[in-house]
């Protein structure tokens, strides 16, 4: 019977042990993350993501057009899928739309889109966008066939589902690997626990550099090198009255990607509308053993889960200030985030 480890219970992580248990139900899977499930820093564990396929490259292209079929078509799902569409804007110089659209063509990807001026926005939408941050040869596409899910319900949801596959979850932080001959046999806990199966997976996000050097200093070949890069961006929730949630529940996502306007909001899911500033920064540290310098999450798991405002630093407070100005204008002096976290 195969086995297989799979390391990390994220939107990675859980998705793997899901498809695999349907695909190979006789196949023993164990899904590790450090706590029990969901795992509150995972990126994963979120109010809402953009889920898309309006990407420059053509194989993320592919990708989020599968991932579109899937969340719209799969019965267990569509249920936290909003076709709500996906709003994104360029300064004049950018190709990214342009990209964006042969990609979707070349794919012969099913899209309805819709192209914008700055002038021609503000009568959009019921006039939420009326005071966005535009300069004049800005451009904006509308992409109906692009949505929002609902993360943490998502997730939380697939990882009881897995379990109920025959998945096993073992809460236990991971210290490293097993790497005898190059070859990976399995993982040790920070207990001195041992798990070994035929397949190690690593669904290990940001974390995966560090724990490989963690594992093997001095084999250089196995090491991450340029492959992988951890950076973080700040996110914000705001919580709505009803009358905000009437004001902003059908507006889109939006993905805007000028000035100091740099960042992302999602239609409110549970009365929460979210922000992200796309000014995304590394931790980089010196890892001693292996003599490398890699970018690795904070060390303080507080800020990288939904916190109060005085434990995320004024700078990325500032930051997330300015996107939700550069969005929607003086309507933002009305919103006021209640939570943040550095993802």
């Amino acid at each position: 019977m195969s086995s297989y480890i799979i390391l990390g219970a994220g939107v990675f992580g859980v998705s793997t042990a899901y498809h695999l248990k349907k695909q190979i139900p006789a196949a023993s899977v164990t899904l590790i993350d450090r706590t029990d499930p969901p795992c509150p820093v995972a990126a994963s564990h979120d109010i809402n993501k953009i889920v898309r396929a309006d990407y420059e490259d053509i194989f993320y292209c592919s990708l989020g057009m599968k991932t579109l079929h899937t969340w719209k078509t799969d019965p267990f799902f569509k249920k936290w899928f909003h076709p709500a569409g996906l709003l994104t804007v360029t300064d004049g110089k950018s190709r990214l739309i342009e990209a964006i659209l042969d990609n979707l063509n070349k794919l012969n990807a099913q899209h309805v889109t819709d192209f914008f001026t700055p002038k021609e926005i503000s009568g959009k939408f019921d006039g939420i966008f009326s005071e966005m941050r535009l300069r004049p040869d800005d451009k904006l596409l509308f992409n109906s066939s692009a949505g929002i899910a609902e993360a943490e319900k998502a997730l939380s949801a697939t990882i009881e589902a897995c379990i109920e596959s025959g998945v096993k979850y073992i809460a236990a932080p991971i210290s490293k690997l097993i790497i005898r001959d190059s070859m990976c046999q399995g993982v040790q806990a920070e207990d001195g626990s041992i798990f070994t199966a035929a397949n190690i997976i690593l669904s290990t996000g940001a974390a995966t550099a560090k724990l490989i050097a963690d594992s093997a200093p001095q084999q250089a070949e196995l090491q991450v090198g340029p492959r992988i890069t951890a950076r973080a961006v700040c996110c914000a929730a705001v919580e709505l009255d009803k009358q905000q949630v009437k004001t902003f529940e059908k507006v889109p996502a939006v993905a805007h990607h000028t000035g100091g306007t740099q960042g992302e909001t999602m239609p409110p899911v549970d009365g929460l509308l979210k922000f992200i500033s796309d000014i995304s920064f590394k931790n980089t540290v010196l890892h001693p053993e292996s003599g490398q310098r890699f970018s690795v999450p904070l060390t303080d798991k507080t800020k990288s889960q939904w916190t109060t405002l005085e434990n995320i630093p004024l700078e990325l407070r500032e930051d997330l200030d300015e996107v939700m100005k550069g969005l929607y204008g003086k309507k933002a002096t009305e919103l006021r985030a209640t939570t943040m976290r550095i993802c």
